[in-house]
Formats: structure tokens, sequence, C-alpha cells
């Protein structure tokens, strides 16, 4: 349970010390100075051991109960109670998994598919560098012209204005000479590069805790032994007896992470981890997509925000849980790795804590422990995926910008599963579109009417 120190008691010499006497700080505090020093050491040494050595599930979804309750279903011999349970977090897992995949195939369908019926290339680095224009790089839009301010618009209004200009020219083909010179539809283009850079970054760090619900899964899956143990337990605290009274209480009770038979790590591992870690890539990967062809501001932030919600219906499922389910997931302890952890003293603390005091700008433990891991790892995979994006729908010119590749219309309006389900590997299963090519990126030689941007028919 710990040491107590008590309030008003000096410290005493403990029977485990350094050498023959206290540690060489010990008499430059006095006893309240001493005691938040010893309180801080032993903190900081607990909550280390705990991070590293405490395996939990998650209690506020569905992946959690799923993993959770089916054990505690084993271990009550499937009991009709427990099984309902049971079943229950396996069809709530399933729904969850048809909803989320049920979404991002729709945003991958309007991505990489309708959009393209509506003539829409990829947006690209088009007019991200409009302060540099004329004369820099993207300073040419997908319509063929220079950008400048006062002609940049959002896709539906670009085509909007392009469709007015492509009526007139067809209602006064003896006029498309004048209709070239005095109506001018502008250029298609985004609003802001750092702005949309910013919000793919603030997406994919807001996904970081079902990342880390994922490696909490394969770290539970790979560390409780394999073997049937069981997942109930009776409270320490409180032990079974009988008793005059019936209570709604449950704290005779303790729910557990405990071994799990191999069968069950196999089935955990293909039905639990595979989907939620490969739908977490999928997300990534069709978010990216969706936030880099965004334009306008409002919507990169909009947008961004909107996403994350996806990743998130697994909580919202757990609203529809049992109430039993709930209180056991919430109730559950993890479980703890066996290791050789020494019972410390009290001055053992303090002494650590003394020693972590010693530290020099140029210590490398200095910024081994101030690095930030995990922003700089999604910092990472941020790039990696904005890349992807890159390599798979834009050309890179001599001059540096990045243009949409050429547009091909879809064969069909049916977007392939096998497209959707391996879209990171784009390679794989591609969509069928037509030979000719719909649109070129070009730079307009006189606002020739052959090479105006129009709408598809």
């Amino acid at each position: 349970k710990g040491v107590r120190i008590q309030e008003g008691r000096p410290l005493q010499h403990h029977q485990h010390h350094y050498g023959s006497g206290h540690h060489e700080d010990w008499h430059l505090y006095d006893d309240e100075e001493r005691k938040v020093q010893i309180l801080a050491g032993k903190a900081m040494r607990i909550l280390d051991d705990r991070a590293r050595m405490l395996i939990t599930v998650e209690n506020d979804s569905v992946y959690g109960a799923a993993v959770a309750i089916p054990q505690i279903a084993r271990t009550a011999g499937w009991s009709l109670a427990y099984t309902g349970l049971a079943f229950r977090s396996i069809i709530f897992l399933f729904t969850n998994v048809i909803l989320q995949g049920f979404l991002l195939y729709m945003l991958s369908k309007e991505e990489r598919t309708l959009d393209k019926f509506g003539g829409q290339m990829y947006l690209c680095d088009f007019g991200a560098r409009i302060t540099s224009c004329p004369g820099g790089p993207n300073c040419v839009g997908p319509g063929g012209t220079v950008y400048s301010p006062e002609r940049l618009y959002d896709w539906d209004l670009w085509t909007m204005r392009v469709f007015v200009r492509d009526s007139l020219m067809k209602i006064f083909p003896e006029k498309i000479p004048e209709i070239q010179e005095r109506i001018d539809p502008g250029e298609y283009g985004i609003e802001s590069y750092f702005l949309r850079i910013t919000s793919c970054f603030l997406f994919v760090l807001g996904l970081w805790h079902d990342l880390s619900g994922s490696w909490d899964i394969i770290a539970l899956l790979y560390s409780i032994p394999t073997k049937a143990e069981p997942w109930i337990a009776e409270s320490e605290e409180c032990p079974l007896e009988e008793s005059e009274t019936d209570t709604l209480e449950i704290d005779f009770v303790t729910f557990q992470v405990a071994g799990m038979p191999a069968h069950w790590k196999i089935i955990n591992f293909v039905f639990i981890f595979i989907p939620k870690m490969y739908i977490w890539i999928l997300c990534i990967d069709i978010g990216i997509v969706f936030l880099m062809e965004t334009s306008t501001i409002e919507d990169m932030i909009i947008n961004c925000v909107a996403l994350g919600f996806i990743l998130n219906i697994d909580e919202l499922t757990m609203v529809i849980v049992s109430q039993q389910s709930r209180e056991i997931l919430e109730n559950i302890q993890g479980y703890t790795l066996a290791s050789n952890r020494e019972v410390r003293t009290l001055e053992q603390d303090f002494a650590n804590n003394e020693a972590g005091k010693k530290w020099k700008w140029y210590s490398p433990q200095l910024y081994s422990t101030t690095f930030p891991m995990r922003l700089v790892f999604m910092l990472g995979v941020t790039t990696f995926f904005i890349g992807c994006y890159y390599m798979e729908h834009c050309l890179r010119l001599e001059d540096g910008s990045w243009v949409a590749q050429d547009l091909r219309l879809p064969r069909s309006d049916t977007f392939p599963f096998l497209s959707f389900l391996f879209g990171p590997f784009p390679a794989a299963f591609p969509i069928p579109t037509e030979d000719h090519v719909y649109w070129k990126y070009h730079v307009n030689d006189g606002d020739k009417a052959d090479q105006l941007y129009h709408l598809p028919r």
C-alpha cells in the first residue's frame, strides 16, 4: 500500500539507505520541504512504473467492450446474463465498423469518382503562391490564366462563372471573341496554403487517441499470459461473506484484466485490432485528401473538426451500451506486468529526486526527456500522407509548381469496393477511367476558344 508520511512527525533514518548515513542533501531541508521532495520522487517513480507496466482496456469505446466483456463471460462460465452482454458487445463492434466504413466509403467516392464527373481536377497547389504572382510558381490556374487576388474563387463559384461564359458562347456563337474579352470567370485555387497544412496536422493530431487505443490492444494481447485466467476476482477490501442486508454496491467483486486463451487472442487480433487499425489508416488517407481538396479558409477549419467525428463513433456507440457493461468497463482493473521491483525507502525516493536536479544544458538526458516523440511522430504521419497526396494526384513542373495530373472521367459512377478498401495503395485496384483526357494543365495563348476550360456536357 506504500508508506504514509505522518503529519508533524520528523522523518526518521530508515533501515535501507546509502552507505552509513543519509543522502548528502538530506539535511539541507527541514521536515516539510523534505517531505515534499520525497513525495515528488515517489510519485514520479510510480507514474513511470504505471506507464510501463500497467495494461488496460479502453473503457469508453466499443473496442474495449468487445475485448473485455467476452472474457468476463468466459470466466462466468457463459451464464445467460453475461453471454448476452458479450454478444451485444460484439454486435455493437460490427455496427461501429460498418458505420465508420460506410462514411469513409462515401467520402472516398465523392473525392475519387463523383467530383470527376463534374470536371473537377485535383487542387494540388493551384493559387498557393498567389502573393508571388506573376512570375512565381503556381501562378497559372486550371483555366490556363495567371492568378490575381481579385480573380481567385472556390470551385462552386468558379464553375458557375465558367457556366455563364460557356452558355453565352453557345447562345451567341458569332460573339465568341467579344464574350471571351468581356467575361472573365477567374481562376480556381486555394485561399491559404499554410492553413491547409495546419488543418491536416490538427486532424491527424486529433486521431492520436484512436491510435493509442490500437496499441493498447496489441500490448494487451502480447503481454498478458496465454492461458485461461479469471477476469473476475474477490475484492481484497471487501471480501465475500454472508450479509443480513443486500445493498446495490458491488465492492465485493473485482473485474480485472488477466490471462486469455490463445484462440481468443487470435480472434481479438483479427476481428478487433486489424479493423480498428485499418480504419484509422483509411480515415487519415481519405481525410488528408479531403482536406487537401478544400480551398476556402472557413471550410478547412470546419472540415478539420468534422472529420474527427468519424473515429469518435465508437465512443458515441457506448451511449447505447447497457448499464451493466458500462459499469464493468468503468471498474475493470488493469494487468500489471511482472517485474523485479524492489521496495524503495523514502530516502531512496528522496535521493532519486535529488539526482534528477543535477542536469546541465548539454546533458543528453535533458533532450531525451523533453523531446516530444508523439508530436514528432504525428508530424511524420501528416507529412507522409500529404506526400502521398502529391505523388498520387499532382505533377511537379520545372519552376516548382505542383499542378493536377491529367483528368480522365470515370467509366462509371460505381465506386469499386476494392478501390476503396485499398485506397492507401491506389496502384492495387485503380478506378477504371476513359482513355480520353478531359482536362490537361496548360497555359492559354491569347485565350483561344479551344484552350479554355469547359464544364462536362
